[in-house]
């Protein structure tokens, strides 16, 4: 099957991006910055290089020019962002690329484009892995129900672990994550896979209103919901769901006082 690298400097993108591609039968690799792809292009032959618009290093439509004409490198080059569409129509023009495709489009839509770019027709469906997934989780007993399961994404540990106890206590699966990078790793796995996901606001790297836009974006997480859990103002609270796509939120402050209420009483 074709190679692809993907370059994009968040962890998390790349991470998800590469395992839709090696799910889909490509081989594929990632790399965060010139380095590392660098590094990645010297594994052998590639046909396709995915590459983020916005680096720190580099804009990706000067990445294009850096690899044809001081690597030549031969692949397909194609810009990847979510900066309105006529302008990366543009930048892909003036660039030289080869064609682009939206971050909007989810990772879905980044195979499907991608196939396309290759000439490369959808794999068969094979039940094979599904049996041996599913046979990896236990058959719930007759009569009992599973327990609908949550994820919360805060950088605070001591804040995080206060939730998980309360909700706990009350019959809930809880899986803690300290940033967008782990919990995507939770989030890609079916057999952690939340119902819903309680996430904090103001995290390091990649925030939760990036985050939130990243799983509503993506059809794979059809079935979570999102709920912000932070101690920003309700207007901001309100903004943030309505452009990133959440389901809704409750102040931190509020979630905590409950507990620590109770815990006191």
């Amino acid at each position: 099957m074709p190679r692809v690298l993907v370059l994009d400097d968040s962890p998390m993108l790349v991470e998800l991006t590469v395992e839709a591609l090696l799910a889909a039968g490509f081989q594929a690799a990632g790399a965060v910055d010139l380095a590392s792809l660098d590094a990645q292009l010297k594994g052998g032959p590639v046909d396709l290089v995915l590459m983020d618009v916005n680096m720190p290093e580099m804009f990706g439509d000067d990445v294009v020019e850096y690899l044809r004409h001081q690597r030549g490198v031969k692949a397909k080059l194609v810009l990847y962002s979510d900066i309105a569409e006529p302008e990366l129509v543009q930048k892909t023009r003036s660039s030289g690329a080869d064609g682009y495709i939206g971050k909007a489009d989810g990772i879905e839509g980044v195979v499907a484009r991608v196939r396309q770019m290759l000439g490369v027709a959808p794999r068969a469906p094979l039940p094979a892995p599904r049996a041996a997934e599913e046979a990896e989780s236990p058959t719930p007993e007759a009569g009992s129900a599973k327990r609908p399961r949550i994820l919360i994404v805060d950088d605070s540990e001591m804040t995080a672990r206060i939730i998980e106890a309360d909700l706990v206590s009350k019959g809930f699966e809880v899986h803690v994550a300290d940033s967008a990078e782990a919990a995507t790793k939770i989030i890609l796995k079916k057999q952690t896979r939340p119902d819903l996901v309680l996430l904090d606001v103001r995290m390091p790297n990649v925030n939760g209103e990036q985050f939130c836009r990243f799983i509503k974006g993506n059809t794979l997480f059809a079935g979570i919901k999102v709920l912000l859990c932070s101690g920003e103002n309700v207007e901001e609270l309100q903004r943030i769901c309505r452009e990133a796509g959440a389901d809704g939120y409750v102040a931190k402050d509020a979630v905590l006082s409950k507990v620590v209420a109770r815990e006191l009483a």
